[in-house]
């Protein structure tokens, strides 16, 4: 499997929460301080509780295969292709159903939806570690 070299930017703070936590091997999600409601993609302003400011909380790092596409050519900025072909799989963690999360399938088969994963950082040898899910063990 590549890895392709483009880390996220991070123009304003509201995702660094979540990368920060894959580096430690951690899914981390904002919470509502107020009512404990997870939230995905993470908001500006809680819509549950607009006044206070979401936390971000370690959920359980398992979930299944919404859907996955392998890439065969990279068409990310500056990327020479030589960490093409790789697998995409958008998650759908248990912690909050309805939301997905994009991530590299790191499981060294052609994942399929539906299939159980386990959260599976992956290193990029740089600042940043992506989303990596693999099977998850039965």
């Amino acid at each position: 499997m590549g890895i392709p070299q483009f880390p996220p930017r991070f123009d304003t703070s509201l995702v660094k929460p979540f990368y920060e936590g894959l580096a430690e091997g951690e899914l981390r999600m904002p919470a509502c301080p107020e009512c404990g409601k997870l939230h995905w993609y993470p908001p500006e302003v809680l819509p549950c509780h607009p006044e206070r400011k979401a936390e971000w909380r370690s959920v359980s790092p398992e979930g299944k295969v919404y859907t996955f596409t392998t890439v065969t050519r990279s068409l990310l900025p500056g990327d020479d292709n030589a960490t093409a072909p790789y697998e995409v799989v958008l998650v759908e963690p248990d912690a909050l159903p309805g939301a997905k999360i994009v991530g590299l399938f790191v499981g060294g088969t052609q994942p399929s939806c539906g299939q159980r994963v386990r959260l599976s950082p992956v290193d990029t040898g740089g600042d940043v570690s992506l989303p990596g899910f693999q099977p998850a063990a039965d």
